[in-house]
């Protein structure tokens, strides 16, 4: 069983993460090979942008309007 927390979500690249574990984070994923997501509560898209390592940076499965920021936060254990 794993729980989903911050530190263990910025570690791992959204376009290779279930279904199920994307609706814990109140995100989906729009365009996986550009890596476009989509917020589940507002419906805003956005597009993370790599850091200078060429990696997604801290963060980057927030909404821009954080309305996700909780959801992530006070998951479940997913099984």
């Amino acid at each position: 069983m794993r729980t989903i927390d911050r530190l263990g979500i910025d570690k791992q690249d959204l376009r290779y993460m279930r279904d199920a574990e994307l609706s814990k984070l109140g995100v989906r994923v729009v365009n996986r090979s550009d890596l476009v997501l989509q917020c589940t509560r507002c419906a805003e898209t956005w597009v993370p942008q790599l850091d200078s390592s060429g990696k997604l940076p801290f963060d980057y499965w927030l909404c821009p309007a954080k309305c996700n920021e909780v959801t992530a936060a006070s998951s479940p254990p997913l099984k």
